[in-house]
């Protein structure tokens, strides 16, 4: 499958559950471009497994730049970046990162972005689903159902804990399908 994605000025979101693949979606991408012609951006209060790298659950990691999700400015950028890579869309403050990924497709630059679209309340989440309804592309990536194994739409959340952010991993979070989510989310 060829993902490499060679028009200018356009976003593209990459939107699943946790567990769907989404950080190694943009990884696999960003390996694949030119040295020095991109850009990979995670958010600052993302500190899960490290704090200047974007890694999958499994551990593959590169260099991240750290964006501010409350005031997002890129840092200023040379002319060889031609595609900005942005994992967990759903930790930004939506009106913030579209005015950011705007200005720099005016620029000419292509923006990846990926993140959970709902919440474990299947609640839109962060600026991930505002920026998948103007998408120029959107890829849906499924998880497996940690019940029943089939494709998972849904995060589910296995601590009681009620606040919509909170970090974690495989301890904190599962996926589910749609017939499966209520049961595995009262857990």
């Amino acid at each position: 499958m060829n993902k490499l994605f060679f028009s200018f000025n356009k976003l593209t979101v990459i939107g699943g559950p946790m567990f769907s693949g989404k950080t190694t979606w943009l990884i696999e991408y960003a390996i694949n471009l030119p040295p020095h012609s991109f850009l990979l951006c995670k958010p600052d209060i993302d500190t899960r497994y490290n704090k200047h790298k974007c890694v999958t659950h499994n551990g593959r990691s590169l260099p991240a730049v750290n964006l501010n999700t409350k005031k997002v400015v890129f840092p200023t950028l040379s002319t060889d970046i031609k595609t900005i890579l942005i994992d967990e869309l759903n930790f930004f403050s939506p009106t913030q990162l579209l005015k950011a990924v705007n200005e720099q497709k005016k620029q000419g630059r292509n923006i990846f972005g990926a993140g959970t679209l709902y919440d474990y309340r299947k609640q839109p989440f962060g600026a991930t689903l505002p920026l998948s309804k103007i998408a120029d592309r959107f890829i849906q990536l499924y998880a497996k159902c940690d019940k029943c194994k089939k494709d998972a739409v849904h995060s589910y959340r296995k601590v009681k804990v009620t606040k919509q952010f909170l970090l974690g991993g495989k301890e904190t979070y599962g996926a589910s399908c749609d017939m499966c989510w209520e049961l595995l989310n009262r857990q």
